[in-house]
């Protein structure tokens, strides 16, 4: 069936003006007056002879006169054909949907996607109307792969079609590549050969995000899948629903700390960040653990694009897994973001390892460490120490420490040497005491390796007088050694620690390392210098003098707990909890020993409706028998022992339906349930809300393919590619061609 449409309908008041030339003609025939001449006698009588044939000419050129009115009145009315047949042509309309997170936003009583859906509506009753025999097709950005409708011939019935399948889908919680759904849906499209004309239409709240990065370059995947578009057969219009509200957003939870032990402090974090153009008001902010425990925090206002880290403290009674949630004042249209889940694993205590090199000297060189860390015995600080000398380090295995204390060992081996390079690359911590069995060479030839080692510096021969003592000088009070005492450390090291012994450090050469401390004064040796090493986030703490009190007396002044103490919260290995905390686009990996426990899996959400879902560990693929975690995600940690391989357990977040925390039960063989925690938080760039305008794309896009791209306001219309079912080139030639013929006529039939 022909369809026919006119894009500027309004214009059609202008045909009437086709009646001008016939009205000239008339009102030229009577402006003539009879006058009998009787030259004239001779002409009458030969016009009487031709009269049919003048009548005949006049009547051509009125004719075509009439006709280019007509057309040229039709062409800037752009009329347009729709449907297979004739002159038309069929197009194939594509529809995507953008079904993401940040449609939630609420407008007015309803949210985006609701306004998005009744566009799509809007948009199939009037394809019904003006497009009939042309095929549309429908897809949301969260399933591009598996489209809703596909090739549906437009005819009637479409918009109640249309509606019924979009009124069964909702909004997700989870990210859209738009430039990837768009690259997926042009390239499905190329494989329709029923059409002859393709018109993609994005019908969503048009983010800047999603189409340009924070330097306002392109996004390379829309770029490219714009590109790959046709010119001359297809075109992308897009459709804008709003959104780009104020927006203050809970965008992380944070451990402060590098571990988290029981029935200590913990600090946290939760990040907080002002998304929208304006500065936010004074609000609060809900903290709370395991769903009892609650405090209120005080939110100060927010400029534009300031983020703030609030900090929170918490002392977890129990070790195992706990729940934090974050939640702000409900004050905003787009609530999403105002809440966040966090799950943390609180250890029973932290190891550390102190190896004594001179264990045969009086208490050892480990002595005063045992006690600044256990003074008791019963680990009330939440560290257990252990110690063990040099010869006996090699049959330690490092991974269950989360900080290695070197004191007065002469000179570590190669093998050694690489597993402590490993340790700390992990992210482990290592400090390391001099004394008078160190050798100096050997360190730098092992571990300062030009700079390359684990040494923040070389080290140089002993110095110092021990019948003149130097004083020590804190010379950055402002290093995470001293924590927030350092104002204490400036005072109780300048008055209290005297140093008589000490190996040199070079400082001479141009370096990275941080030196916290010196001997004598400002400008002296260094004392203790700092330095990270590894991807890990390991450090490594150096100090020139003993960890016992021969050469200084430092571990015998109120400085020494708090500062090992600090030094140990500030290194000591980190624990990494992103494999608990998750966006809706992660998985979560876990390996289990199929001896200990059953393949099934329960994970059922913490709050919310309960949702609850089983999932099932499978035998591990080929792909993965490395030893690795599979790919897409970071296995939190493994349920068989060390080295065996085990039953995969992989848990897409996209099945489970809420966000916040969940619990993981595995079952066990032996019918004692065991649990594990992960949380699940909207993606952050998903509180991006700021809108995108038709001057943005064409400042960030070439000019090229900004002719394939149409923008397309709430309160417009739908567009339409250029060309689209239009007859305009038909039009305007045959106007081209009636204007020279009666150009021709007119002029022959003057002559004659």
């Amino acid at each position: 069936m022909l369809a026919f449409a006119f894009l500027n309908p309004m214009l059609l008041w202008a045909l009437p003006l086709a009646a001008v030339p016939i009205i000239i003609h008339i009102l030229n025939r009577r402006r003539f007056k009879k006058v009998q001449w009787a030259a004239m006698e001779f002409l009458l009588k030969a016009m009487k002879r031709n009269r049919k044939r003048l009548r005949m000419e006049q009547w051509l050129v009125l004719l075509l006169r009439v006709l280019a009115v007509l057309l040229l009145g039709l062409l800037v009315a752009r009329p347009q054909l729709g449907g297979g047949g004739l002159i038309g042509s069929v197009t194939h309309h594509v529809v995507l949907l953008d079904d993401s997170a940040s449609m939630s936003q609420i407008s007015g009583s309803a949210t985006l996607y609701d306004r998005a859906q009744d566009r799509i509506r809007a948009l199939a009753d009037d394809l019904a109307e003006t497009r009939s025999g042309d095929l549309i097709s429908v897809l949301r950005t969260s399933r591009q792969s598996e489209p809703d409708l596909w090739k549906t011939p437009v005819g009637p019935e479409l918009g109640r079609r249309v509606g019924a399948a979009i009124k069964q889908w909702s909004v997700t919680d989870r990210s859209a590549d738009v430039g990837k759904a768009l690259g997926a849906a042009v390239a499905r499209a190329g494989e329709v050969a029923e059409a002859s004309r393709t018109h993609y239409y994005l019908v969503g709240d048009q983010r800047q995000f999603d189409f340009v990065t924070d330097g306002d370059k392109p996004r390379p995947a829309l770029q490219a899948a714009i590109a790959a578009m046709d010119p001359e057969r297809e075109h992308l219009t897009l459709l804008a629903i709003g959104g780009e509200q104020p927006n203050l957003a809970i965008v992380d939870v944070e451990l402060t700390d590098r571990l988290a032990v029981a029935n200590v402090p913990v600090a946290l974090a939760v990040g907080i960040k002002n998304f929208g153009l304006d500065t936010t008001l004074p609000t609060t902010l809900t903290f709370q653990v395991d769903g009892q425990s609650s405090v209120t925090l005080e939110v100060p206002p927010l400029a534009p694009g300031q983020r703030l880290a609030l900090p929170a403290t918490h002392t977890f009674a129990t070790a195992g897994f706990h729940r934090i949630e974050a939640r702000l004042e409900p004050t905003e249209r787009f609530p999403l973001d105002d809440r966040r889940a966090f799950a943390i694993e609180i250890r029973e205590r932290s190891r550390v390892l102190l190896v004594d090199g001179d264990p045969d000297t009086d208490d050892g060189e480990t002595f005063f460490l045992q006690a600044a860390f256990d003074p008791d015995g019963d680990q009330g600080f939440g560290i257990e120490p252990t110690v063990v000398t040099d010869t006996g380090l090699g049959e330690i295995d490092l991974a269950p420490f989360d900080f290695v204390w070197l004191c007065n060992v002469q000179a570590p081996s190669e093998e050694l040497v690489k597993r402590l390079e490993a340790f700390v690359a992990s992210g482990g911590g290592l400090a390391i005491f001099c004394g008078d069995l160190v050798d100096p060479q050997r360190y730098n030839e092992l571990l300062w390796q030009g700079g390359k080692g684990l040494l923040p510096l070389p080290l140089l021969d002993i110095d110092g007088d021990p019948d003149r003592p130097e004083r020590a000088v804190l010379v950055r009070k402002d290093h995470p050694v001293c924590g927030a005492l350092g104002d204490l450390f400036e005072m109780l090291m300048s008055q209290t620690v005297l140093v008589h012994r000490w190996l040199g450090i070079d400082a001479s050469i141009d370096h990275d390392a941080a030196i916290v401390a010196r001997i004598r004064d400002t400008e002296g040796p260094p004392l203790l210098v700092t330095r990270s090493y590894g991807a890990g986030g390991g450090e490594v703490a150096l100090f020139a003098t003993s960890a016992d009190s021969h050469w200084t007396n430092l571990p015998v002044t109120p400085l020494f707990v708090p500062i090992v103490m600090e030094l140990h919260k500030s290194a000591a290995r980190r624990r990494d909890l992103s494999g608990y905390n998750l966006g809706p686009e992660s998985s979560y990996f876990l390996t289990l020993d199929p001896g200990v426990y059953r393949s099934d899996v329960t994970v059922r959400a913490l709050a919310g409706d309960g949702d609850e879902r089983t999932f099932t560990a499978v035998e591990p693929k080929a792909a993965t028998e490395d030893g690795g975690a599979p790919a897409g995600g970071v296995a939190p940690d493994s349920g068989g022992a060390s080295g065996q391989r085990g039953w995969e357990l992989t848990i897409p977040m996209a099945e489970l339906r809420e966000l916040g925390a969940y619990e993981v039960e595995l079952a066990r063989h032996d019918g004692v349930p065991e649990h594990r925690m992960l949380a699940r938080s909207a993606a952050p760039d998903e509180s991006r809300l700021q809108g995108f305008a038709a001057n943005g794309f064409a400042r960030a896009f070439p000019e090229e393919l900004q002719q394939r791209v149409t923008f397309v306001a709430a309160a417009d219309g739908f567009g339409s590619g250029p060309g689209e079912g239009e007859i305009w080139k038909l039009l305007a030639g045959a106007l081209v061609l009636g204007l020279l013929a009666e150009s021709f006529f007119a002029m022959r039939f003057g002559r004659r």
